[in-house]
């Protein structure tokens, strides 16, 4: 049994997921109705101005429109129906148990032993896998450590705020510049005597409408076609452009990162209320002496009351063990898997750039086809270098607020889709036994790559033997230890294997090198050393397995890259073994084909550590290539193995396809492309910590 905790979006979300999916499910909700934070209770954020800050379009779930009488930017009353009105038509509200407190839960062997507090009093129950759904929005987070001096009015958080009418008369200063700050000075501009916005650093306030659309309606429609840097300087550029013209006056504190850096703010009133004087804006605060609130720049106001509008802590108060002390910075999969517990998942647990909607059900859609066997985790090495990528693209982006949870809403969306999308391989799939029998030798075993073959190979029933610089602890396969550039040591290596297997019947030259090398630059170490693994490692193992292979009639498999035909500035070592590795494979066809099967791979970007000198050299790749994954490449390699003709050459993706397609047929149009992203990168500044682009940069004007 699955148990979600939670009944708002996320909840009733992951519910609906694996229901579809067949996977027996309970919801279990403190409360006694659904909807989560849309509510209008004590235990909520709501208040009754709330409205969405995302257009109908940009918010939705996909199988469950708006009404189109809405507004763009329905108001609180209107979501709760929604979200409601969505559990009731997918038979969600019945498998929740309402007025339900998950007390806590602890880590069996086999799952969770539930402590829950319901209508029938104190239970315990047990359950196979955790779906933490409990939101965000509960625990009010003040400023850490408190601003000094001492405060003699009244306070409050903005948790606890509901209408304008409590504050008439008075004074009122509200500390913050977020969606919820900008919606409560609002209100309170007609209600309160005075009202002051404390804004410690400048934030970009978008319009509500832009160009006659939704003003989020622009980013997405960029989104699909452009990173987020270019979207960045279009949106500004727009916005400066077609933004709405204040009135002379004050204005809010110019914002120093770009538009796409923070969580968006909107409001149409906010601007407006500054610029008429009816929004004082302060600076951030600096101390407190009884009615006198002091700001950074020197200046004191009067106040009766503050109102903190600083965001909320997240919490997990009913793991035991230290399971989520901060939730704020777990390291997750996908932002949903943690990667050491297979009977755990969160849903929910992100800020996004847009619309949370659409986040979670792309995250409920994850769980329930891992839940139900539908999709298959990376290893977990995999799944923390993924994640560490992400979390550092997360930093350099949007600094040190929150960056674990901080989502791209478009580039998530995308990256789930690919996720769940079902393999194409060419031919059809596979059997369960269909390499049964057959004996496969595979270099660089020990790397991502080839820890995810050999467990593919040996699940199809094949007998594997490895080779490895290193042998490693968790191997599963038999290993035999072997440097690769070592003409001495391939030979005794592959007669090793050929002996532990008794022949073989497929070689599978994945071992591979990446790192920084710009072309202009003599070639040092570094591209000796790719030149000597990447071309002549493979070059010489495969040699010295020709014999076996033309015995059995067998094949060998290249893992080249798609930088062999489209090949990136910087790094000109690895394109260029790539592109000379898939020559050497034309060349072996011509001489062998009669007896041996020749089929060259080309994946595109995996994650993984081949990346990382790369990386460390400022040149990384994230912004020029898609992450693909590693299981497209494996199935790639099983197809070519299991086809009845050797197939010459494999893109692993259709966008793979293409761009073959586009390098061999169309090589002027290639090279412009990769000439245009390459400007767009160095005029985004990717390339301004990395020395070795140095002069590339200053030739482009940089």
């Amino acid at each position: 049994m699955t148990v979600v905790v939670g009944g708002g979006a996320a909840g009733i979300a992951a519910v609906k997921a694996l229901v579809e999916a067949d996977v027996p499910v309970v919801g279990v909700e403190r409360a006694p109705a659904l909807g989560g934070l849309w509510r209008l209770d004590d235990d909520t954020a709501a208040y009754e101005g709330l409205r969405l800050n995302t257009s109908k379009p940009r918010t939705r779930f996909s199988d469950h429109p708006m009404p189109p009488e809405w507004p763009d930017y329905p108001d609180r009353a209107r979501m709760l129906e929604y979200l409601q009105g969505y559990a009731d038509r997918f038979g969600v509200t019945e498998r929740f148990r309402l007025g339900t407190t998950l007390v806590s839960a602890r880590r069996t062997g086999g799952g969770w032993e539930l402590e829950l507090d319901g209508p029938g009093g104190r239970s315990r129950e047990t359950a196979g896998h955790l779906v933490v759904a409990n939101g965000h929005n509960h625990i009010p987070r003040h400023p850490d450590p408190p601003y000094p001096g001492s405060f003699t009015g009244t306070e409050s958080h903005a948790h606890t705020y509901r209408t304008p009418e409590e504050f008439a008369g008075r004074r009122v200063l509200v500390v913050g510049t977020g969606n919820s700050a900008m919606d409560i000075a609002t209100e309170l501009a007609g209600h309160a005597d005075t009202v002051l916005l404390s804004a410690r650093r400048g934030v970009w306030v978008l319009p509500k409408r832009l160009l006659g659309r939704p003003s989020d309606q622009l980013n997405g429609a960029l989104a699909a076609v452009l990173p987020w840097r270019v979207r960045q300087a279009v949106s500004q550029a727009v916005l400066r452009l077609a933004g709405p013209r204040l009135p002379a006056g004050p204005r809010l504190p110019a914002p120093r990162r770009g538009v796409l850096q923070d969580h968006p703010t909107l409001s149409d009133t906010v601007p407006a209320l500054v610029a008429q004087g009816r929004v004082l804006v302060r600076p951030g605060i600096s101390r407190f002496e009884e009615g006198r609130v002091h700001f950074t720049d020197g200046t004191a106001d009067e106040v009766d009351h503050v109102v903190w509008c600083t965001g909320y802590r997240a919490a997990v108060p009913f793991l035991e063990g230290g399971e989520a002390d901060d939730p704020s910075r777990l390291l997750l999969h996908r932002h949903v898997f943690p990667l050491d517990d297979d009977a755990l998942s969160y849903v929910g647990l992100m800020q996004s750039t847009g619309s949370a909607l659409p986040v979670v059900e792309a995250q409920a859609r994850l769980v329930a086809a891992v839940r139900s066997g539908a999709h298959r985790l990376p290893g977990r090495d995999a799944m923390r270098a993924a994640a560490v990528e992400e979390l550092g693209a997360a930093r350099a982006r949007w600094g040190d607020r929150r960056p674990h949870m901080r989502i791209d809403v478009d580039q998530y969306l995308r990256t789930v889709r690919r996720d769940l999308r079902p393999l194409r391989t060419p031919g059809p799939t596979p059997g369960p036994r269909a390499l049964s029998g057959r004996r496969i030798v595979l270099t660089g075993a020990a790397g991502t790559f080839g820890r995810a073959m050999s467990a593919r190979f040996t699940e199809l029933g094949a007998h594997v033997v490895g080779l490895d610089l290193v042998r490693p602890d968790d191997a599963g396969i038999r290993f035999v230890p072997c440097d690769l550039t070592s003409p001495e040591a391939v030979d005794a290596a592959v007669a090793e294997a050929a002996a532990l297997l008794g022949g073989i019947d497929l070689l599978v030259n994945n071992a591979g090198r990446g790192g920084p090398a710009p072309a202009e630059l003599p070639p040092g170490e570094e591209v000796r050393a790719q030149l000597e693994l990447n071309l002549l490692g493979a070059w010489h193992t495969t040699a010295a397995a020709v014999p076996h292979l033309e015995r059995s009639r067998g094949r060998v498999v290249f893992i080249a890259s798609r930088m062999a035909l489209l090949p990136l500035p910087l790094a000109a070592a690895y394109g260029v073994s790539k592109r000379a590795l898939a020559a050497y494979a034309d060349a072996l066809r011509l001489e062998v084909g009669t007896h041996i099967g020749v089929t060259t791979v080309y994946p595109s970007m995996v994650r993984s550590p081949i990346h990382d000198s790369t990386r460390r050299a400022g040149l990384s790749l994230d912004a020029v290539s898609r992450p693909e994954p590693v299981e497209g490449v494996v199935a790639a390699v099983v197809a070519a193995a299991t086809a009845r003709r050797a197939p010459r050459d494999l893109a692993t993706t259709a966008r793979g396809r293409v761009e073959t397609a586009l390098a061999r047929h169309a090589p002027r149009l290639a090279d412009r492309l990769v000439r245009r992203t390459v400007a767009a990168r160095i005029a985004a500044g990717d390339f301004a910590d990395a020395p070795m682009a140095a002069p590339m940069v200053r030739r482009h004007g940089g």
